[in-house]
């Protein structure tokens, strides 16, 4: 397991590195969950750069293991951070980065994906604590803490799925928890 400070460490050298060198980036996964009010300590960070920027990802980053190279993927990883240039279920692409926000997360201020493409995200992976992995948790966590979901954005982001049998399934499960999240706080208003 690495350590906090070695995240800390690794992630402040990766934001100044893609920073300086104008790349598009931005944190997905667990760690964004815990900017988006997932409660659980963050013991890795993911990051996502455009596909399109595979290459360049691995100049910039000599000193990463090379985990992964395919179209559409390239993969690296340094201590308690892996970097994906393209996934198979969502790129960074202009929609998400334009709507981008910028969170601390271990001490570094980072861009992190916006909330309903991680929820998202989250959703479609389904893991569990049988895998290690804390999914439908941390959709509900950043649900709960969300003032308000963008539907529009998030069922044109759905649809934009390779999995499209999916789509309907995950897309109840979300709104059904979205109404139940947020009508248990207007009883509780009451």
């Amino acid at each position: 397991m690495v350590h906090s400070a070695q995240i800390t460490s690794s992630l402040g050298a990766i934001a100044a590195k893609l920073d300086g060198a104008g790349m598009q980036w931005a944190v997905f996964a667990g760690a964004a969950a815990s900017a988006y009010g997932a409660e659980r300590a963050v013991t890795d960070v993911d990051i996502l750069v455009p596909h399109s920027e595979g290459e360049r990802l691995v100049e910039l980053l000599p000193q990463a293991e090379l985990v992964a190279s395919r179209p559409g993927l390239t993969h690296l990883a340094l201590p308690g951070v892996d970097l994906l240039a393209g996934m198979a279920a969502v790129d960074l692409d202009a929609p998400m980065a334009a709507r981008i926000t910028r969170h601390e997360i271990v001490g570094v201020q980072v861009p992190v994906i916006p909330r309903e493409d991680n929820i998202l995200l989250k959703a479609i992976w389904g893991r569990g604590a049988e895998q290690g992995k804390h999914d439908w948790e941390d959709v509900e966590a950043m649900i709960a803490s969300a003032p308000s979901i963008d539907w529009e954005y998030l069922r044109w982001r759905a649809a934009t799925l390779e999995n499209q049998e999916l789509v309907p399934g995950i897309m109840e499960r979300l709104e059904g928890l979205w109404r139940r999240l947020h009508s248990e706080e207007e009883e509780q208003g009451e």
